[in-house]
């Protein structure tokens, strides 16, 4: 008899629309889950009452009508809100609650999130084929990885992902053409060129086994190897039932990570062996987004709490292979 998928151990849901992105806010005093709307509303929900305790919305102008394509934190004291239009919302923290300080514009229309670098770094999408490095202490660009060291065309950027390596700044690039860059960004400088044979629509990373995994439009994962020399070496493909990664997220144990799908489906992959470990269904449409928790949740006794949401506007929340 076939095994069945667990349950969630919790469904969030409310009157948000389709959900884009998932941040969870953990301290001593709160946890929370933030969810950014594609009204471009964040809803924030604490996890241990399962309500929806209050909302961020922009109402200086109409741009807070464009989904909510990624959340950023920085130490507590910064929220960094992309939208799909190019603009960066920054937000400050004013004891318990948010205030709205700024909006960044940028040249970019797209779905590619913005990446973190580090505390003060943060690594934004460009128009161009170019990734900026924006400062969150000037609120400018320092530094940008140009398109022009990669003598071909590349189309869009589509994923940016820091790698985590430590005493080593390497952040992979992937292009609308496929290609799939290794940045060194101490210098400027690619390591090397990997070519998919898709669009990259996501890119994750494992510090601990050096390996990166690509979902495209395809019924295909791409796993690659990173080497010691940082460049990238082609692994092997995981295939699925049905096309269409949306969203991978990699677990900060490197025991499991998650693919989130076009067909609603949430896919669990061990990183030791790539072999899947299990199907979830509780949605029922596209996955949005997928993301764990690095805190302890004492709403669920759970360091690695796994959510997840999408189109059908629910968050589901999960407790799984963590023993």
């Amino acid at each position: 008899m076939a095994i069945l998928p667990p349950d969630p151990i919790y469904i969030l849901r409310g009157d948000m629309g389709p959900v884009h992105s998932l941040l969870f806010k953990i301290s001593p005093y709160y946890e929370h889950i933030y969810a950014g709307g594609e009204n471009g509303i964040i809803y924030i929900w604490d996890l241990k009452s399962h309500r929806e305790t209050g909302k961020l919305e922009n109402h200086d102008d109409d741009k807070d009508k464009q989904q909510c394509l990624s959340m950023l934190s920085f130490d507590d004291e910064k929220l960094i809100i992309q939208k799909k239009n190019g603009s960066i919302d920054i937000w400050i923290s004013h004891g318990s609650t948010w205030i709205f300080n700024k909006t960044i514009e940028t040249d970019y229309y797209g779905f590619c999130r913005c990446e973190k670098l580090s505390n003060d770094l943060m690594l934004i999408p460009l128009a161009k084929s170019n990734v900026g490095i924006f400062s969150l202490k000037t609120f400018e660009i320092i530094r940008k990885l140009e398109s022009s060291k990669i003598p071909k065309e590349l189309g869009e950027v589509m994923a940016i992902k820091n790698c985590g390596i430590d005493n080593k700044n390497i952040v992979l690039v992937g292009y609308e053409s496929g290609t799939i860059a290794s940045w060194d960004i101490d210098n400027g400088s690619v390591n090397n060129l990997l070519e998919n044979e898709s669009c990259p629509m996501t890119i994750n990373f494992d510090n601990y086994w050096m390996r990166g995994i690509i979902g495209s439009p395809t019924d295909k994962i791409d796993v690659f190897h990173l080497t010691k020399n940082y460049e990238l070496v082609y692994k092997t493909p995981i295939t699925m039932k049905n096309s269409g990664t949306s969203v991978l997220a990699t677990r900060v144990d490197s025991k499991v990570f998650a693919a989130g799908c076009w067909d609603g489906r949430i896919r669990i992959y061990s990183w030791k062996s790539l072999r899947p470990l299990v199907v979830l269904d509780q949605h029922r449409s596209t996955i949005f987004d997928i993301t764990y928790s690095v805190d302890k949740i004492q709403a669920y006794n759970n360091k690695n709490l796994m959510a997840a949401t999408g189109k059908d506007g629910t968050i589901s929340l999960w407790d799984i292979y963590n023993q």
